[in-house]
């Protein structure tokens, strides 16, 4: 069986493809390639199911000149953006940008990776702008620029971190944003700064009743259902009144609008510690995998805890499996932050504990869609339903997750490849000597 190098956010591995899934088995999975049938079957569902744009990307270079192919593709791109946008007023002229940048300083580079740059800027009027700039020129870059584009263009709400505009200019793509001036809430929780802001315990409420918003906007009230794929901290962002938004959509996807419940994505990508079983061990896709990141989160605003500390005594590492044993016992007031001083509402508290352990539900089938998780969130007596329906049951496993495993094994996983106390961001995994093999492209971070 042969293999592939994958990217993402973060790191490349190799790989073995995960086209279609024909066979599951307990631990990391042996999976066959089908084959699409004969060349020109595969060349008739080919022109069928790309548009024109990518299809003619996806040819021979016809230049002999390197940077004449790459003009050629971005006037391309340039073509394909303008169709999505259809608004002159969402293009940014790059002497503007260069301007409200600094000349693009390095004094303002508020976020890197290896594929990307993040400035902050002001523009002329005042008001500060996030300007992020695809640093590769590869095609697979160029096409994913256009995919994200092409998804946030097409949302509408309050805790969506809304697109300002674009730039295309010398084969550089830029997408630019609102500017946070309080930051992301992974700085506000985590922030290693003398004197950092302690969040309320009714700011957090709040911020969780927000994001729940949101991505309920994203999976069933938008146009075409969005799956973000990276619901994390570092990608909400606070704006002076402490509403959240949710933005860097760059690994997002379009939900399915069929009776199908997953997508099979060969490339496995989000951040370890937020990552749902099913998607880490078998790259299956539905808007569960946000639900359980979302339950992370909620972990983090009621603990003030990072999702993965190796600073934490052994067995503590994981946020996920440092609470599950206190919420299973009935603990819970020691997992909440010491750093909240204030009276909290208890109901808030038992009600975002409950959501965050639905959340975690192993299983996809059993875990909750976000409409219930928000409608628990909100609402006292729905929490004493589920309560009702709950004691005595313990989480479970089908035959959509991998069997004969546990959370340990997951997130034992997980810890393998990260670095300090940051948690990591990963392309794809293989199962080779249980190691985890990495390369830098690394993403965004559209923050302050």
């Amino acid at each position: 069986m042969g293999e592939e190098k994958r990217r993402i956010s973060g790191r490349s591995v190799s790989l073995p493809s995960i086209d279609i899934l024909l066979d599951e088995k307990p631990g990391w999975p042996f999976l066959k390639r089908a084959s699409l049938g004969t060349p020109q079957q595969v060349h008739k569902w080919h022109t069928r199911k790309v548009s024109v744009v990518n299809w003619v990307m996806s040819l021979p270079e016809r230049f002999p000149n390197h940077q004449q192919t790459l003009n050629y593709e971005t006037s391309l791109i340039k073509k394909q953006i303008k169709d999505i946008l259809r608004d002159n007023n969402k293009w940014f002229n790059y002497n503007v940008l260069r301007k409200a940048t600094s000349d693009f300083s390095q004094e303002n580079v508020i976020g890197k990776g290896g594929c990307n740059e993040v400035y902050r800027g002001i523009l002329e009027d005042g008001k500060g702008i996030a300007v992020k700039i695809l640093k590769s020129s590869s095609k697979e870059a160029m096409t994913n620029f256009v995919h994200e584009i092409n998804i946030i263009s097409s949302l509408s709400h309050q805790n969506i971190s809304p697109l300002l505009g674009v730039c295309v200019q010398d084969n550089e793509l830029i997408s630019v944003y609102n500017l946070s001036n309080t930051g992301s809430l992974e700085e506000t929780l985590h922030g290693k700064q003398k004197g950092k802001y302690v969040l309320s315990w009714e700011e957090r409420f709040k911020i969780a009743i927000g994001l729940a918003e949101a991505l309920d906007y994203l999976h069933n009230r938008c146009s075409k259902p969005v799956i973000h794929r990276d619901v994390k901290t570092s990608n909400v962002l606070l704006s002076l009144e402490l509403q959240p938004q949710l933005s860097d959509f760059g690994l997002s996807m379009w939900g399915p609008t069929t009776s199908s419940r997953y997508s099979i994505q060969g490339d496995v990508v989000g951040t370890f510690g937020y990552l749902a079983p099913e998607y880490f061990m078998y790259g299956k896709v539905s808007d569960k995998v946000d639900v359980y990141a979302f339950g992370v989160v909620l972990l983090e605003l009621i603990s003030g805890r990072n999702p993965i500390s190796p600073q934490n005594p052994r067995g503590q590492e994981s946020l996920v499996m440092w609470a599950k044993p206190l919420i299973d016992t009935g603990n819970l007031k020691v997992l909440l932050d010491p750093d909240v001083t204030d009276i909290f509402d208890e109901s808030q508290f038992q009600r975002m504990v409950l959501a965050a352990s639905h959340c975690l539900t192993r299983s996809a089938t059993h875990r909750p869609n976000i409409r219930q998780i928000l409608r628990l969130l909100r609402d006292e007596n729905e929490a004493g339903k589920w309560i009702m329906e709950e004691e005595g049951n313990e989480d479970c496993f089908d035959d959509e997750v991998y069997p004969n495993s546990s959370t340990e094994l997951h997130l034992n996983l997980a810890m393998l490849e990260v670095e300090d106390d940051e948690t990591a961001s990963i392309s794809s995994m293989e199962r080779s000597n249980n190691s985890l093999f990495s390369s830098t492209c690394s993403s965004r971070e559209l923050q302050t």
